[in-house]
């Protein structure tokens, strides 16, 4: 396996790697892996030879502010982005069949479709009080 397993402490870390570009997949995880250590293997495993893609960890609590964007407060859990727009986030999905699934599933997605939905469920947000833009989805483009 030749995939590098990134390390996220803080919002920085992860903006950085959001903003690469990269499929990156975060796992959440507890201490010293809390159990987590064979989805993080299988996870880097799946993801190898895509040179688009990235695996990263976040060990909670030092993570928390991380954890707190995606409303994650146990471990462990999984988000994902794709060309830096944020696509999942939730607990980990077992057995590895549901793994696969997902994988599948977020690799196959037009993310120019995918951004084009985005920019009109934005449009349609437009005005609207107490609506603000999900924290991972193209800040720079909703000029804030």
């Amino acid at each position: 396996m030749t995939s590098r397993i990134e390390h996220i402490a803080a919002r920085r870390d992860l903006d950085q790697l959001v903003a690469s570009g990269a499929d990156l997949f975060v796992v959440f995880t507890a201490p010293g892996g809390g159990g987590s250590e064979p989805f993080v293997s299988a996870l880097a495993a799946a993801v190898d030879g895509r040179p688009s893609a990235r695996v990263a960890r976040a060990v909670l609590p030092e993570a928390a502010e991380v954890a707190a964007l995606f409303g994650i407060g146990e471990a462990p859990a999984l988000v994902v982005f794709r060309a830096g727009v944020g696509l999942f986030a939730g607990p980990v999905p077992t057995p590895g069949h549901a793994l696969d699934g997902l994988l599948q599933r977020i690799l196959a997605l037009d993310m120019d479709q995918v951004r084009r939905d985005i920019d009109l469920e934005r449009q349609g947000m437009h005005g609207t009080a107490g609506v603000r833009p999900c924290p991972t989805r193209g800040r720079e483009a909703s000029g804030q």
